[in-house]
């Protein structure tokens, strides 16, 4: 079995597509595919299939995938150790997150880390809280960021930042009650657009609900939506109010396009977290990165 091989199944796993996988290798797509056979070969199991226009790991795939990144990972740290290369932090950093942290707080980190480490290549995957804690578990990646925290074994979380869901609506129609708290039943009387379930967002909400012994069955929803940006779009066009985070609608409320309105009686605080498997082996950058995290984080979030 080639190593390069199990590198070549990787990128084809990580970025869905044999294509791009080529592009980023520099090789051919027919080369993808001679590598990719080779191993199905080896191991005498389908590891690929294709879902509509995307590539994913079989059950069997899956499994090689945990397997081929600790063997890559040994492999550069035998070669790191032995030969010295210490001094420049090169490679691939695949970085799991929910949407909130993606989009509010991963361009920060990132451009901050970048400064002292420029020869990293970012590979972003922008997924719900659960099915970062989904990869982790599976052993696709060793960390992820989230906006909700599991019980999972071997799995440890740090605050990074602490947050707040606050209704928004558009300012024409309900300017009076910006910065005001309302009773819930204003809110049970409202056109809705709610977050897609497995958010962080819509779990914070629905833990809130339960203390007010009521659920979103009684709520008129008026969209399930996957992307806070879109969510804001609809709001501001009048098709309902939304319950999100005032991390993603800061600049909208400052500049007078949103109302925030807060609930009477309802905790709606919650935290941002980075999650990692404190039993994972971790790459050289991976360790890095999660040294900068907890150097960046460990301390400001109470």
């Amino acid at each position: 079995m080639n190593t390069l091989y199990l590198k070549t199944f990787i990128e084809v796993v990580n970025l869905e597509s044999f294509s791009k996988a080529a592009d980023k290798l520099f090789i051919t797509q027919p080369a993808v595919t001679k590598q990719i056979q080779s191993l199905e070969k080896d191991f005498g199991t389908v590891l690929l299939k294709r879902q509509g226009r995307k590539i994913i790991p079989t059950n069997e795939g899956k499994e090689l995938y945990v397997y081929a990144i600790n063997v890559l990972n040994a492999e550069d740290a035998i070669y790191n150790k032995l030969c010295g290369k210490n001094d420049i932090l090169s490679g691939d950093l695949t970085i799991y997150s929910s949407s909130l942290p993606a989009t509010y707080l991963l361009p920060d980190i990132i451009s901050e880390f970048s400064k002292e480490y420029s020869h990293i290549l970012y590979n972003i995957k922008k997924i719900d809280s659960k099915e970062v804690y989904e990869s982790i578990v599976n052993g696709l990646t060793s960390f992820g960021f989230t906006g909700t925290s599991y019980n999972k074994k071997g799995i440890e979380s740090l605050c990074i930042f602490n947050d707040e869901l606050v209704v928004i609506a558009p300012p024409n129609e309900y300017e009076k009650y910006n910065n005001k708290d309302i009773d819930i039943k204003f809110l049970l009387e409202q056109n809705i657009i709610i977050r897609e379930k497995g958010s962080a967002t819509l779990q914070t909400f629905n833990q809130a609900l339960n203390e007010l012994n009521c659920t979103l069955n009684d709520f008129k929803i008026k969209a399930v939506v996957e992307d806070a940006e879109i969510i804001k779009y609809m709001v501001k066009k009048g098709m309902g109010v939304s319950i999100i985070s005032n991390l993603a609608v800061k600049k909208e409320i400052e500049e007078g396009s949103l109302v925030s309105i807060k609930i009477k009686d309802i905790d709606l605080k919650r935290k941002l977290f980075y999650v990692y498997h404190k039993n994972r082996y971790f790459s050289k950058i991976d360790k890095v990165f999660k040294e900068f995290i907890f150097n960046r984080y460990n301390y400001k979030c109470i």
